[in-house]
């Protein structure tokens, strides 16, 4: 039996491994895809980091915190974030030493970049805007060099379906799929750390691969999920009717000085947000979907940029980007490029506390699959890299170290159970997806949730293959958990917008939610490897 399983290989399962091999523990890391395959690879904008050298320049640990705080719209933990802001200094030297390759001027200091939000320059890139797979690419060297050493197991192609719960009630292994077959790996404790919820929208910047599992896998072992109905939506995605492979576009571009316009090369977020273009990312991709429902198009425009800056400035500082766009045709130096928001990041989650404790004993998650409370209703620009290892480093700590039946306090929620489920009429992916985006999308409004949850409440999750039941079956059982959240969150606050907005916003105020006791796994007496 291992000490510790990990289930996820983004920035923070690496981490995490990375973090119990040095404390002599031997985790077992195992990966739906290839090592590193994840979310985090595409990452953009940057890392979120008050640093000396931004302290010299004016910068505090405490302006991260109130930023953090304010794009929040204070609903974040106060507790959670001072820690988080508080750590950065020290992860970054520790990237360092994982030979992470920050970009530095040319007397050796860090490039710091200024994002949607943030009140100073304290965003640490790699290559311009590759900074996810820059960070993946060093953390996932370092976790092959202890895989070589033996100090870490790496299971990779192996996708984790179902926690297993001893008699006590307590989290004791995984089970997963692996070319076919179901095997199960025993722990002394699981840390998920699986990423986000993106393909329950049409339109969205994540992967293939982000399908809900850490919020499935929790929620069947019986764990809280916190925050449900907060979903981040980016404001500029390149329109996948016009673009479909371009992808999206970092606000680190607009943080450069590019603005958004309608088709008569009108702005129109100076009228929204004092910070126009750079307000928080719930209040642009309002801006920019207000627009769409106009039937006006929204472009982003970078030329002027280019122009201030000089020939060859966006390609050397967004190379990947870039490149990106030049594959599907066009140039942010020289074109419009047509803008539509998208699901980005998902608030909500598998509820935890600082140390990466669920609700559930054994069972640790961290990443964008927790829900740690630093976001609260609108993630910051860039705190998503240094949120998910900050607290992959804590969660190991507490995993290797905890006593049997320690778990996180969930007193300072309002907890309820989702209404039970008839699931009998088919419901596939591109269904799901199509729906959930008109309920649960930018907008939201009591009537259409009311629809989306009856029609979740009655449908059976139907797919093609083993791998994507699992996958489709996660995907509606966060459906479920944002539209209940959503209907009962009847005020608009943050990223969760009703038109139909009644009472007192009331951040601080967090609902937690189970899945009735019926969905729920039993525990077993079940406790040796199999095929493992």
């Amino acid at each position: 039996m291992t000490e510790l399983a990990i289930v996820g290989s983004g920035v923070a399962g690496l981490m995490a491994a990375v973090q119990a091999a040095a404390a002599g523990a031997h985790p077992v890391l195992l990966t739906k895809d290839g090592l590193g395959d994840s979310n985090s690879e595409l990452a953009q904008g940057g890392l979120s980091a008050v640093t000396a050298q931004s302290i010299a320049a004016g910068d505090s640990v405490a302006a991260h915190v109130a930023d953090t705080l304010a794009a929040g719209a204070g609903h974040c933990g106060l507790g959670p974030v001072q820690f988080m802001c508080a750590s950065a200094q020290e992860l970054v030297d520790l990237l360092e030493a994982h030979a992470a390759g920050f970009d530095r001027t040319e007397s050796g200091e860090f490039q710091l970049g200024l994002e949607a939000a943030h009140s100073a320059h304290r965003i640490l890139h790699i290559n311009g805007d590759a900074t996810g797979a820059g960070l993946v690419d060093a953390l996932r060297s370092s976790v092959r060099v202890l895989q070589a050493r033996g100090e870490v197991t790496v299971v990779e192609q192996a996708q984790a379906v179902d926690l297993q719960l001893d008699p006590r009630g307590r989290v004791d292994g995984v089970h997963y799929l692996q070319a076919g077959e179901q095997r199960f790996m025993p722990a002394e404790a699981v840390l998920l750390a699986t990423g986000g919820i993106g393909q329950v929208f049409a339109a969205t910047t994540n992967p293939a691969g982000a399908t809900a599992d850490g919020l499935g896998l929790a929620a069947r072992a019986g764990a809280v999920i916190a925050d449900a109905e907060f979903v981040q939506f980016h404001p500029t995605l390149v329109d996948p009717a016009r673009f479909p492979s371009a992808g999206m576009v970092s606000e680190a571009v607009r943080g450069e000085g590019a603005v958004l316009v309608t088709g008569d090369g009108q702005r129109f977020m100076q009228e929204i947000h004092s910070d126009a273009e750079l307000a928080p990312r719930d209040v642009v991709a309002r801006g920019i979907h207000q627009q769409l429902l106009a039937g006006r198009s929204v472009y982003l425009d970078a030329r002027g940029v280019e122009a201030q800056r000089g020939a060859g400035f966006l390609a050397r500082r967004f190379p990947s980007i870039t490149v990106k766009l030049a594959e599907s045709g066009l140039d942010m130096a020289a074109d419009l490029i047509p803008m539509v928001p998208a699901q980005h990041y998902y608030m909500g989650g598998v509820y935890t506390d600082a140390q990466g404790r669920t609700s559930v004993a054994g069972l640790y998650a961290a990443g964008e699959c927790a829900n740690t409370t630093v976001h609260g209703a609108n993630r910051l620009a860039s705190n998503s890299l240094l949120e998910a290892m900050v607290f992959a480093r804590s969660a190991v700590q507490a995993a290797l170290n905890d006593d049997a039946e320690a778990r996180a306090d969930t007193a300072g929620l309002r907890v309820d159970q989702l209404p039970d489920a008839d699931a009998q009429a088919p419901l596939e992916l591109a269904d799901l997806q199509q729906e959930a985006s008109k309920a649960i999308g930018v907008y939201r409004t009591g009537a259409g949730l009311e629809d989306f949850a009856q029609l979740l409440a009655r449908s059976a999750p139907v797919a093609s293959t083993q791998r994507a039941q699992h996958e489709l079956g996660n995907l509606w059982t966060a459906a479920r958990f944002i539209t209940q959240a959503a209907l009962h969150r009847t005020a608009s606050l943050g990223a969760h917008h009703r038109l139909d907005s009644t009472g007192k916003p009331a951040p601080g105020t967090r609902f937690g939610w189970q899945l009735p006791e019926a969905e729920r796994l039993q525990p077993t007496i079940m406790s040796k490897e199999l095929n493992a």
